[in-house]
């Protein structure tokens, strides 16, 4: 007896990927990728707002970084930074781990920090 085809929003899903299913992803990524980085962006401005413009807060070490921040690198990075971090380090590598992420990184990034996407990515159920 033959399975049934799984289609996700319109494309049916095969083993191994479709054209088709790449190029969704890839579309996908991309929408999650900039939706993060505004994400990240927010709350790095949140952060940046208490300090005075004599202070360089990008030099403060991690820990000093709002929970919001920490969240989004955690959800990104799966790892913690400890002390000998600073911001600006830890957000370069956060910046550069998020355009890097492969699919299915993404797709768990993206259910970690609760996206909410009208499409979103086929093929990791």
């Amino acid at each position: 007896m033959k399975k049934e085809k799984r289609v996700e929003f319109g494309i049916e899903i095969t083993k191994p990927w479709s054209a088709e299913m790449y190029n969704h992803n890839e579309e996908v990524a991309e929408v999650v990728r900039f939706e993060v980085k505004e994400l990240l962006d927010a709350a790095l401005c949140n952060f940046l707002e208490g300090f005075h413009q004599t202070e360089d807060p990008m030099t403060m070490p991690w820990n000093f970084a709002s929970a919001e921040l920490v969240d989004i690198q955690t959800a990104i990075t799966c790892y913690g930074f400890g002390l000998g971090y600073d911001i600006e380090h830890v957000i370069d590598q956060v910046e550069q781990e998020l355009e890097t992420a492969p699919l299915y990184r993404l797709n768990e990034i993206a259910e970690e920090l609760g996206l909410e996407l009208e499409k979103g990515f086929v093929g990791f159920s």
